[in-house]
């Protein structure tokens, strides 16, 4: 069988065969060229123009290549269940995120009701979704489902990935059958030390020109392990891999910090939002096929039309016009500055600013530990005396234990032209002295 090589910035050589070329190849998946990985993050940081194509591209290798190093490990599974669940691993990074719309996490809050993305009933493990809006995800489990139309995945096949994916995904029989391998294969795209994370924030760094997201990707690959679990087989840790996961976290939280929820972002996206409130642009999401054909350009193309037809925030967004950011602020009823904001903001209202508020929320770590019992299970093994003892990471680590903690933060903003105003209006105010 052919395989083709692929050059890339991160991981050098990502090899792929010609099945998986087919999947590549597809005008769906190709799409992800025309979509930005990190939105309007690039009106910050320049370089961070990179696509959500070459990030799939670095899931699927990792995820494969992290598979294939734990084989030795799974000698309970015949060679050619390895070799499919290897291929699984492998499209499943591939797919994770091939239902993201134009600038990415940022079109998120413009989806429809999710009735208009779901799947056969009988793909769902439970109930079918109810009524909401849809979320990115739900879109990668309708275009996996739609490439089987395509001729491109068998019906099986596309069921796994979409397993794998998302836990709402009923598997195949042979899968089913085989619970230790989709626990681990989930584990490896979309747990807590997946192939996901571990390409987005070496990927994201590098492009955008910082090094908060670097950790030690060898040393915790090298860490990995199969462990035995309550359930059987499952993705573990040696416990000398601990300070590796460790440098993952702090990474992701810096990313965060620093670059992803960077204060200029959430005021654009703001805008593009009023652009489609007041009709300056338009998306067509009546149906899979119109979402799929979504593209950035398809984005910019409206905005720079609306602008020529006096569209002000289309102009705003096109010539880069950010909005005044007044406070930053932690969400919280322990936080007084909680309640200065609401003061403030009420404040800047009267005084006739245009002011706006974008929440950003994360959470950085979903590890099972004593301030978070309900939390993903991620085990590691060490030895004591020539015998081994599996327990949870958490129990190795005060920081692992510590960052279940969600961070969300509450920016306020007043239009670039009430700055001036936005000033006089905390000098005003007594709590601000």
């Amino acid at each position: 069988m052919s395989v083709y090589e692929i050059r890339d910035p991160i991981h050098r050589t990502i090899l792929i065969t010609e099945d998986e070329r087919r999947v590549v190849d597809h005008p769906w998946v190709q799409r992800l060229r025309h979509i930005k990985q990190l939105g309007f993050v690039s009106l910050v940081y320049p370089g961070a123009v990179h696509d959500r194509f070459q990030h799939s591209l670095g899931v699927m290798h990792l995820a494969g290549d992290r598979f294939r190093r734990l084989v030795p490990s799974l000698p309970d599974f015949a060679q050619a269940d390895l070799d499919r669940a290897y291929r699984l691993a492998r499209l499943g990074g591939l797919l994770h995120d091939v239902g993201h719309g134009p600038y990415s996490h940022s079109f998120e809050e413009f989806l429809p009701s999710v009735s208009q993305v779901r799947l056969p009933d009988s793909w769902y493990a439970g109930l079918p979704p109810a009524a909401r809006q849809a979320k990115h995800e739900d879109l990668s489990l309708a275009i996996v489902h739609a490439l089987v139309g395509e001729g491109v995945l068998a019906e099986d096949e596309a069921r796994d990935v979409a397993a794998v994916l998302s836990s709402t995904i009923k598997p195949s029989r042979w899968l089913a059958a085989r619970a230790p391998l989709l626990g681990i294969l989930r584990a490896l795209v979309s747990g807590e030390i997946d192939a996901d994370r571990c390409d987005y924030l070496l990927r994201d760094s590098h492009f955008s020109g910082v090094t908060y997201g670097i950790f030690d990707l060898q040393r915790l690959v090298a860490c990995e392990t199969i462990v035995r679990g309550p359930d059987g087989p499952e993705l573990g840790l040696d416990v000398h891999g601990v300070h590796a996961l460790e440098g993952l976290l702090l990474a992701r939280y810096h990313m965060f910090h620093q670059v992803y929820f960077h204060k200029t972002a959430p005021a654009f996206e703001y805008y593009l939002s009023q652009a489609l409130a007041e009709g300056e642009i338009r998306f067509p999401m009546g149906s899979l096929a119109e979402l799929i054909d979504l593209r950035d350009d398809h984005l910019i193309g409206q905005l720079h039309a609306a602008r020529a037809q006096g569209g002000i925030w289309s102009h705003r967004i096109l010539d880069r016009e950010p909005a005044k950011l007044v406070l930053r602020e932690r969400i919280g009823a322990e936080q007084p500055e909680n309640l200065l904001s609401q003061e403030l903001h009420e404040a800047l209202k009267v005084a006739g600013c245009h002011v706006f508020i974008r929440h950003a929320r994360q959470t950085f770590s979903n590890l099972a530990g004593p301030q978070n019992p309900d939390g993903r299970r991620l085990l590691c093994e060490r030895r004591v005396l020539g015998r081994s003892l599996v327990e949870p990471v958490t129990r190795h680590s005060d920081l692992l234990a510590s960052f279940n903690t969600p961070i969300d933060l509450r920016h306020t903003y007043v239009l670039r032209q009430d700055a001036a105003k936005a000033v006089t209006v905390m000098d005003s105010l007594r709590t601000w002295l």
